[in-house]
């Protein structure tokens, strides 16, 4: 049996970053599980490279030299089968028993189904496609080169950019959502509405306020969808509706789980010696990260308590972004409510900016093509810049809110 300081099970950005902070400090054997056939790389972009049909592995995260020169053995292809946390084994699919000290837990998330497509998703199993591993975007090029018509279900960011890709490669495509707006978690009405428009444009035909009900092939090829108000026909289906954090193995590990793998702020589990970041990790008030930069740090906390440091995950929030059609747009701590906040609306020479103050303190943004000062925001909102500061540095240019 093969013995580790730390064993970190998952290649994503959570787990990337746990290396990453191991190797800044003294040498430590490290096995890193990385359950996909190819090197760890940066996930998302692979929806943003749909198109031009980059690889994953063009968007590697570290050589293959980098894992040998700091001690970490990364095993592609791997799996783990088995944890016992009492006796502090990993046992790996193919039934190789690993003894660690510590063990970070990174395994991600995984594409959420609608309930509504549960029965035709069995039946027809080729016919959806999901946007999350570069296996995924390989069977979706495939499919994408038959089709004409595409159909996706979903209208938050992934599904937004994998509309615009799919639209360059001349699929006409229909985007479907319960919602009203586009990206209603991360954009405000207008920024929503600006989005729209570039979709628009480009006759991407949005279906709002609108579900999957069910999914039947016609006999001349393709699918037959039922919608609440009708259906449609397309060539293929794709499912962009959200993920849900991969808990399994830690379940049958007998970790605490809820929605995902319970931590407190060091992110240690139920388990001694066990920790988990990134998408799967479940934070005190059932609070879930599933952005990347967040998944980044996660890791880095992680790695520095296993490691005998003394870290804290403080919730800090952090930007997504989404480029489409040459435009950027970014939200970071776009609040649910806005009630009791102020709200600061900017629109001038192509740019839109919305700021929400919480009392005198900047406590969320959303913008629109000012892509120059995009960390900028970021900055901004994690050290809450008071409400002149915010003017001064990205509003002194701009028209005064009653010329908004």
């Amino acid at each position: 049996m093969e013995q580790w300081d730390v064993i970190i099970v998952g290649a994503g950005i959570a787990g990337i970053s746990a290396a990453r902070t191991l190797a800044e400090g003294p040498r430590r054997r490290v096995l890193l599980v990385n359950g996909e056939s190819v090197v760890p790389y940066k996930r998302t972009k692979l929806s943003k490279h749909i198109a031009d049909g980059e690889p994953a592995a063009r968007f590697a995260l570290e050589s293959d030299a980098w894992y040998a020169n700091h001690g970490i053995e990364l095993r592609t292809g791997a799996a783990v089968a088995a944890i016992d946390t009492a006796g502090h084994t990993v046992t790996l699919n193919d039934g190789s028993m690993h003894r660690y000290a510590k063990l970070i837990l990174a395994t991600g998330a995984r594409p959420l189904y609608p309930p509504s497509l549960a029965r035709s998703q069995e039946r027809f199993p080729d016919s959806f496609h999901v946007v999350r591993e570069s296996v995924d975007i390989d069977r979706l090029r495939s499919a994408a080169a038959r089709a004409r018509r595409v159909l996706i279900g979903g209208m938050g960011v992934l599904a937004v950019e994998t509309a615009a890709e799919l639209h360059q490669l001349g699929k006409r495509v229909t985007m479907v959502g319960a919602g009203n707006q586009l990206m209603p978690r991360h954009l405000n009405p207008r920024s929503a509405e600006l989005l729209e428009e570039m979709l628009g444009a480009r006759e991407i035909s949005l279906r709002f306020g609108e579900e999957i009900l069910g999914v039947e092939p016609v006999d001349k090829g393709g699918y037959r969808v039922e919608l609440i108000r009708d259906a449609v026909k397309t060539d293929m289906i794709v499912v962009c509706v959200g993920v849900e954090p991969y808990i399994d193995l830690a379940r049958d590990s007998g970790l605490s789980v809820a929605r995902g793998i319970v931590v407190d702020d060091r992110l240690m589990t139920s388990a001694p010696d066990v920790y988990a970041a990134g998408d799967c990790a479940e934070h005190d008030g059932g609070v879930l990260t599933d952005l990347w930069h967040a998944a980044e740090y996660q890791g880095v906390v992680a790695a520095t308590n296993a490691s005998g440091g003394d870290a804290v995950w403080d919730g800090r929030p952090f930007r997504l972004k989404c480029e489409v059609f040459g435009s950027y747009l970014l939200s970071i701590n776009k609040p649910r409510e806005v009630d009791g906040l102020e709200i600061v609306e900017h629109e001038r020479d192509g740019v839109y900016q919305c700021f929400y103050f919480d009392g005198p303190m900047l406590s969320g943004a959303v913008m629109v093509d000012d892509f120059a000062r995009a960390k900028a925001y970021q900055t901004a909102v994690q050290e809450r810049w008071s409400r002149d500061r915010v003017v001064e540095h990205f509003l002194s240019d701009s028209p005064t809110p009653g010329d908004s």
